[in-house]
């Protein structure tokens, strides 16, 4: 599965793309055509390009698939129309307004670390707590060195030689990622995807305690007898007009103990 998803090609036609999001969302054709208002024969029409969609029945279908705003685009050009949603550069004017809310959310979080990535996971803001955390960890360019969340974790000289239980945080967030692939189709995230799995994995479990009374799994980090708890959050922004906008996200990290709580900002 693993692979035909990773292989898959850009769709030919607006049959190739509705079939290919129906069966990836587990959905028969009767089913959709009873959510999106058709008969289930004007649907296969479409399936097999018997029939055009028009811009309206595309909208709803991508809403009942739960496309996100860049594959409802793609959807849309696929059927032969223009797309719907914009892409505005993250630096670019009209992003202002949103990047200094960010900017204030993130400020609000310290002293503890907080960034802003996109759906590849590049960071595109970070806190001062940020920075200093991974300067404590990795040193003091560090956070110029590693401009992507997962690469800062996975990558031999990353933080993963600080992460206890490597083996099972590994695993767990491979996992998340692939969903994430899954989910989204986004060129980016495969690519991610494809690079982190090449990277050496771990040799094998080793013994990882999760504390029950924790409704999430903390990632503990030590360094110099220097240990440190953390839990982390994502925030997304609520009803997106444009691609960038919907695929923003604010990753904060919490402690998870009062020991990491005494230690935070970590100082180098």
């Amino acid at each position: 599965m693993h692979d035909s998803i990773l292989s898959q090609k850009k769709k030919e036609s607006v049959g190739d793309f509705l079939r290919f999001w129906r069966k990836l969302r587990r959905i028969s054709q009767m089913d959709l055509a009873l959510d999106v208002g058709v008969s289930s024969r004007h649907l296969s029409f479409v399936e097999t390009g018997k029939s055009q969609p028009s811009r309206d029945l595309i909208a709803r279908i991508a809403h009942a698939l739960e496309l996100p705003l860049r594959q409802r685009n793609a959807f849309l050009v696929a059927a032969g129309y223009a797309p719907e949603f914009d892409e505005e550069p993250f630096d670019g004017e009209k992003m202002e307004v949103v990047r200094q809310a960010l900017q204030r959310m993130l400020e609000s979080h310290e002293p503890y670390p907080a960034f802003v990535v996109n759906t590849g996971y590049r960071i595109l803001m970070a806190n001062s707590g940020y920075v200093q955390f991974l300067k404590f960890y990795l040193g003091e360019d560090a956070s110029k060195k590693y401009d992507n969340a997962f690469r800062v974790l996975f990558e031999e000289d990353g933080l993963r030689r600080y992460v206890k239980g490597w083996p099972v945080i590994e695993q767990f967030l491979l996992a998340r990622l692939w969903e994430e692939v899954v989910s989204t189709q986004d060129g980016e995230l495969i690519a991610l995807y494809e690079d982190i799995s090449k990277l050496k994995p771990s040799e094998g479990p080793v013994d990882f305690q999760m504390d029950s009374n924790l409704p999430i799994m903390p990632l503990t980090l030590e360094k110099d007898s220097v240990r440190a708890s953390f839990f982390t959050t994502i925030t997304t922004l609520g009803t997106p007009l444009d691609l960038t906008t919907q695929e923003l996200r604010i990753e904060a990290l919490f402690p998870a103990d009062e020991e990491t709580k005494g230690l935070v900002p970590l100082n180098a």
